[in-house]
């Protein structure tokens, strides 16, 4: 079955148009008024100005009712969608090297991580709903008019969307949409990318994500994204720290008989680019663009205060006070026993169980003050035959 790209809404769709707006270039999305009411009106507003991020695409000012119409100023992405980049190569003005779609693809992670730590879902992910901009390669998340907030499984807006890059649950069980359904239709816009071929909605799966990119750098990562069960699947704080390294190793990697010598000449260097991490400090965009975004700075990752009660875990220094003096291979036993014994105590911390045999234990928590996220903590242990494969324990605090 060949599902749909175009968006089930309604006709809550105005159309866009490219004008002038204070002096500068705007897309103007005009909405009958009789099409969407005040309520989701005040919604898709909210939302934009909670996203406030340069990945995702920015309110100009306030929304007004002119001519029957309501009128919705937004950041104008002077570039091409996604879909254009992808599956119409002689249109794109796009190089797809592996530098240029390494940061396609971050931008997009940050930018639905951005969503998602502001509990928004966007619903309707797509590579018709990515821009990206042209000499800097930014990508810019657009069309928000269907995007809701989703606090502890309540929704502020109906489930909409399009078929073809909803997850199984979505399409099978018909269950709501939420951030893990979010991040499957990433994981599959990712791998498109990637492999350069539409993939059929229902055959996709981490191993039709295996067949497709084969040993491509985000392979891995793919796969954890569509998962078919969303219990097992990653979200955007499980997987961004895997996005930013293999983006920051695929720019190390890059050539340099490969770059543009010249560059006076080549357009890609008229500024110093946002998303390069030696140029942000005195990057123009800090302070102001011609677009107006800013760059939210990303937010530090604090381990949150272990509590007086749980048992400290064996640090090395305190295993080799205690192995004994005397060399040889009883101490090395031992000390490799020791060592077993301090990661099961961290992984065991906090946990409302016992770590089974084989299995996985997951564990999040969140806690929320003045409407804003404070601290959310995920932890994740993996057992295979009474051993730890895999421990991730992931803790922010904005405070």
């Amino acid at each position: 079955m060949a599902y749909s790209t175009g968006t089930l809404a309604q006709g809550c769709f105005g159309k866009v148009y490219r004008e002038k707006y204070n002096d500068t270039w705007a897309a103007i999305k005009k909405v009958p008024q009789h099409l969407i009411s005040r309520k989701d009106l005040e919604r898709e507003c909210e939302v934009y100005n909670k996203a406030n991020h340069p990945n995702i695409v920015r309110l100009l000012g306030n929304i007004n009712l002119k001519d029957g119409k309501w009128i919705i100023p937004l950041e104008f992405i002077f570039g091409e969608d996604l879909e254009t980049t992808i599956f119409k190569s002689a249109k794109s003005k796009i190089q797809l090297t592996p530098t240029n779609r390494g940061k396609i693809i971050l931008g997009m992670c940050e930018g639905l991580l951005h969503l998602h730590s502001k509990d928004i879902v966007h619903q309707d992910l797509k590579p018709e709903n990515i821009m990206v901009e042209h000499n800097t390669n930014r990508a810019v998340i657009i069309d928000l008019g269907l995007a809701k907030f989703f606090r502890r499984g309540l929704n502020s807006a109906m489930d909409m969307g399009n078929e073809a890059y909803s997850a199984p649950e979505v399409l099978q069980r018909h269950s709501q949409r939420n951030q893990r359904s979010d991040v499957w239709a990433m994981g599959k816009i990712i791998a498109e990318l990637c492999a350069r071929v539409r993939l059929h909605t229902p055959s996709v799966c981490p191993a039709k994500i295996r067949e497709v990119m084969r040993d491509q750098p985000y392979c891995q990562a793919v796969c954890r994204m569509v998962e078919s069960n969303p219990a097992l699947r990653t979200s955007m704080v499980g997987i961004i720290s895997d996005m930013r390294r293999t983006g920051g190793g695929l720019e190390r990697l890059t050539p340099p008989q490969g770059r543009i010598r010249n560059r006076s000449a080549s357009p890609c260097r008229r500024g110093p680019s946002p998303f390069n991490k030696e140029q942000r400090a005195h990057s123009p965009m800090k302070h102001g663009s011609p677009l107006g975004w800013e760059r939210t700075p990303r937010p530090d990752i604090k381990l949150l205060p272990r509590s007086p009660r749980q048992p400290r875990s064996l640090s090395p220094q305190r295993i080799q006070a205690l192995v004994p003096a005397a060399g040889g291979g009883d101490a090395m036993k031992l000390t490799k026993d020791m060592m077993k014994m301090g990661l099961f105590q961290e992984a065991a911390r906090d946990l409302p169980c016992q770590l089974p045999a084989t299995g996985r234990v997951m564990v999040r928590r969140f806690e929320e003050k003045n409407g804003e996220v404070e601290t959310w903590a995920q932890k994740e242990v993996v057992m295979r035959d009474g051993k730890i494969i895999k421990y991730n324990d992931v803790t922010y605090n904005s405070s």
